[in-house]
């Protein structure tokens, strides 16, 4: 559930993640990883073509930070820990972000080299994203535009799955339920954040509900159990709106069909939603950034420059 300490909702914590072996992979990756030398002359073309084409001012000051690594490895992570944040036991033990470069960047003939430029400035962001996130999340959490074009981007990807399985759009009173109750989850479980007056005008706006049918549908949410994780709130939805027997493993399979490879933990965590936003915002195909666009319009915009305006304040 939501708390009023605004702390920062790990992957440990999450439902999806507890289902996978996802832990031990991470671990050898930090242990075993090769870290390339940003310092090093062999860097420097690299620098050039990140500072010629970055999206923000602030991207070569991450590039740079000693709190990214750029990391290669014989066997490449998931699409969907391309860019993570976690403790560095192999050296510090402090917080750092660590960025898969083994298929876009190859050491030859004493030069490092990177075959996709746009992909490496996709990581960088998504590297923002985590970064403070982890290290100063009401930075984020507290943001106008995170909560409002967050929760109407959210929920508008997460009702067009639950509409691309059972057409809940034939019926508007039964769209816009699921429109506010998928705003509301992204606020309080994604967000973590207590569900205010403030929090309920925002999920008015997203569903375009009156007051009277707002106060209606929350009589029927259970406030202990529905926005705890993904699982949860996916039986609450299927009771609510009434749907024919759902499971979260279809609701999954579809809107990792949709969204792409590696997107699956957009659903819980907000590093994840915020890079499924940026990725889709820098352009480079890491995943389905056309449907993304296409359902989200206006909102991933706004939701991107939000976040990058962040990271412009805090590095």
């Amino acid at each position: 559930m939501a708390n009023n300490g605004l702390i920062a909702k790990t992957y440990a914590s999450a439902y999806l993640y507890s289902k996978g072996n996802y832990e031990k992979n991470l671990v050898n990756f930090i242990m075993t990883a090769d870290e390339i030398d940003k310092d090093s002359e062999a860097f420097k073309d690299i620098k050039f073509d990140v500072k010629r084409r970055q999206i923000d001012s602030s991207l070569i000051k991450v590039l740079e930070s000693r709190n990214i690594k750029l990391m290669t490895h014989p066997v490449p992570l998931p699409k969907a820990f391309k860019v993570f944040a976690a403790t560095d036991i192999k050296t510090d033990k402090k917080l750092k972000v660590f960025i898969d470069c083994t298929e876009i960047i190859k050491y030859n003939d004493g030069v490092y080299r990177c075959n996709n430029v746009d992909i490496l400035i996709a990581y960088l962001v998504s590297a923002i994203n985590n970064l403070v996130y982890y290290a100063d999340p009401k930075r984020i959490i507290m943001r106008r535009e995170i909560i409002d074009s967050g929760a109407r981007s959210f929920s508008a990807l997460f009702t067009y799955i639950i509409d691309y399985i059972y057409k809940v759009s034939n019926t508007q009173s039964v769209k816009a339920k699921c429109q506010y109750l998928s705003a509301r989850y992204y606020i309080e479980n994604i967000l973590q954040k207590d569900f205010t007056d403030s929090v309920k005008a925002v999920c008015r706006n997203v569903s375009s509900m009156t007051e009277r049918e707002e106060e209606i549908l929350n009589l029927q949410v259970d406030e202990k159990k529905m926005f705890i994780n993904i699982k949860n709130f996916v039986e609450g939805l299927t009771k609510i709106l009434k749907l024919p027997e759902t499971s979260l493993e279809l609701i999954l399979e579809k809107w990792v069909y949709l969204y792409g490879t590696g997107t699956q933990f957009a659903l819980e965590i907000f590093p994840a939603f915020a890079t499924m936003m940026t990725n889709c915002y820098v352009g480079c195909y890491i995943n389905n950034q056309k449907t993304i666009e296409k359902i989200t319009g206006r909102n991933m915009v706004d939701f991107t420059k939000g976040m990058l305006r962040i990271g412009s304040e805090a590095v």
